[in-house]
C-alpha cells in the first residue's frame, strides 16, 4: 500500500510559482537529492526548473521507496514510468486486465519499471511464483531489486544465490549492499593463538553493555540491522548506556543452533561453536538471530529467530538487566523467581502483606509510586507487584508503554556490573563443561577484566 509524505503538502504553493530564479541552482538540488533525507522533493524542485531527467530519476525512486505522494506529481507532470506504475495499482477487478496485458507487454521488452509494478501486483495477489520471476528480471539492473531478491532468496534457504544477489546489488551501486557484504568479510573468526586479551580491557568504554548480533542468513543480517536503526530511533531508551556493535555475518557452520536446545522448548545455540567467531570481538552481550525457535535470554545471550520483531528485542533486552516478565510463569519457574525480591521491575511478598518498595522510593524523585499486582506469580502462593497500575512492554511485547520508573530502574542496574551477567559468562561454562580449561580461561578472564574496567 502506497504511503503518503503529507509533512510536504505546505512547500507545494512554492513549487508551482516561477522557476527562472532557480535554474542556476539545478547542480545545487541534485546535490541534495543524493545527500539529504528528503530526496524526492529536491529532485521535483529541479524538474520545476527545467530539467527534464529530473522527473525521470524522481519517477525511478518513488517507485523504489513505493512513495505514493512524489508518484503522483510524477504522473501529473506526465512521467511514462508513473503513468504506468499507477496503471498497475488500477487492477482489481476483471475490467482491469488490459493494463496487466500492458504491463506485461512492456516487462517482456525491459521495461524496469513494469517488470518491478508486476512483482508488486503479484505479490498483493499471492502469486509468489510470478511476484519471483519479475523480481528476478528486475534485480539484473536495479540497486533496489536485486538487494529485495537476494533477501528472498535467503528467506528460501538459497543463501549463496542471495550472495550472488547482493553483489549485483553492490555492483549496481547499492550502498546498504556494500555494507551488508561489509559485515560478512569482517566476520572470519580469528584463531585463539593470534589473540591477546589487551583489546578486551577497555571492552564497555562508555557503555554499560555493547550487544554484538550474530547471525548466519542474509535475512538474519538484515532483520538485525533493522533492530539496530529502530534502536538509535527509539526515543524510549535514549538515556540507556547501551551500544550497538553491527551485525556479524558468519558462516552456516558457525552457527549450530535449535528451537528445541537440550530439550528444554526453547531456542538455544552451541556456544562454543559460536564463540570461536567471537574471540577478540569487543562485546559485552551477544545476541543470537537464528531460524526458528522461542525467544528468550540466557546470562549474556539473548535468541530471538526470524519471526520476532524489534518489540520482542526490546523486551528481551530488557531480561539483561534483571526485569522479569509481568505475564504468568510457569509453576517452575514462578517457584525460582517468586521467592526472590531483585527484579527491577518487581517485589515480591506474601498474600496479604505490602511489598518493600524501599528500592523504588530512591528513584521517583519525592513522587508517589502508583503501585498494582503483576500476574507473574499467579502459579505461585506469592504475591508479585510492579510500581506502575499501566500494562507495560514486560507484559505483552506488543505494549510500547516503558514507565518512567522502569527507566530509571534499568539505568540503575546497568550500572552496577556484579549484577549483571555477560556472555562470557555462557561461553566460559561452555568449554568447561568440555573440559577445554584453556579456552574457558580466556573467557572467565574476559569477565574478570569487564568486572575491573571503569
Amino acid at each position: 500500500m502506497l504511503k503518503s509524505s503529507l509533512g510536504l503538502l505546505c512547500t507545494l504553493a512554492w513549487l508551482f510559482t516561477g522557476h527562472s530564479d532557480v535554474i542556476q541552482y539545478l547542480p545545487f538540488l541534485h546535490n541534495q537529492a543524493n545527500s539529504n533525507q528528503q530526496p524526492l522533493h529536491y529532485l521535483y524542485r529541479a524538474y520545476r526548473a527545467g530539467d527534464e531527467q529530473a522527473l525521470e530519476q524522481l519517477s525511478q525512486r518513488a517507485i523504489a521507496l513505493n512513495d505514493g505522494y512524489w508518484l503522483h506529481f510524477a504522473k501529473l507532470a506526465g512521467s511514462a514510468q508513473a503513468k504506468r506504475y499507477f496503471s498497475y495499482l488500477q487492477v482489481g477487478n476483471e475490467g482491469n486486465k488490459a493494463a496487466i496485458k500492458a504491463l506485461n507487454y512492456s516487462a517482456k521488452r525491459g521495461e524496469l519499471d513494469a517488470q518491478v509494478a508486476l512483482y508488486h501486483h503479484w505479490i498483493t495477489q499471492n502469486q509468489l511464483e510470478k511476484a519471483q520471476h519479475w523480481l528476478s528480471r528486475a534485480a539484473k539492473r536495479d540497486a533496489s531489486s536485486a538487494l529485495m531478491y537476494a533477501k528472498w532468496l535467503s528467506l528460501k534457504g538459497q543463501e549463496s544465490q542471495a550472495l550472488e544477489s547482493l553483489q549485483i546489488a553492490q555492483q549496481l551501486g547499492s550502498a546498504e549492499a556494500l555494507k551488508l557484504l561489509n559485515m560478512r568479510a569482517g566476520s572470519a573468526p580469528k584463531k585463539y593463538s593470534e589473540l591477546t586479551l589487551a583489546s578486551s580491557k577497555a571492552v564497555v568504554e562508555n557503555c554499560a553493555q555493547r550487544l554484538q548480533f550474530v547471525a548466519s542468513s542474509l535475512h538474519s543480517v538484515m532483520q538485525g540491522q533493522a533492530f539496530i536503526d529502530n534502536f538509535a530511533n527509539d526515543e524510549r531508551l535514549k538515556t540507556l548506556p547501551i551500544c550497538i556493535n553491527r551485525p556479524l555475518w558468519l558462516a552456516p557452520d558457525s552457527l549450530t543452533c535449535s528451537g528445541n536446545w537440550q530439550g528444554a522448548g526453547r531456542l538455544g545455540c552451541n556456544m562454543t561453536r559460536m564463540s570461536q567467531s567471537l574471540f577478540g570481538q569487543r562485546f559485552t552481550h551477544v545476541v543470537v538471530l537464528a531460524q526458528a525457535g522461542k525467544a528468550n535470554v540466557h546470562n549474556g545471550v539473548m535468541f530471538l529467530d526470524s519471526q520476532d520483531d524489534y518489540n520482542v528485542f526490546v523486551h528481551e533486552l530488557a531480561h539483561f538487566a534483571g526485569f522479569i516478565d509481568e505475564y504468568p510463569l510457569s509453576e517452575g519457574l514462578a517457584s525460582v523467581i517468586c521467592e526472590l525480591n531483585d527484579a527491577p521491575n518487581l517485589r515480591v511478598s506474601r498474600q496479604g502483606h505490602q511489598p518493600d518498595m524501599l528500592g523504588w522510593q530512591g528513584l521517583t524523585k519525592g513522587q508517589r509510586i502508583a503501585v498494582s499486582e503483576s500476574r507473574t506469580c499467579d502459579n505461585h502462593q506469592a504475591q508479585a507487584y510492579k510500581p506502575s497500575t499501566k500494562m507495560t512492554f514486560m507484559e505483552f511485547y506488543d505494549v510500547p508503554y516503558i514507565p518512567p520508573i522502569y527507566l530509571r530502574a534499568w539505568a540503575e542496574r546497568l550500572a552496577n556490573k556484579p549484577l549483571l551477567t555477560p556472555a562470557y559468562i555462557n561461553f566460559y561454562q561452555g568449554y568447561d563443561a568440555k573440559g577445554d580449561t584453556e579456552q574457558g580461561t580466556y573467557w572467565r578472564t574476559r569477565y574478570q577484566h569487564y568486572l575491573q574496567a571503569d
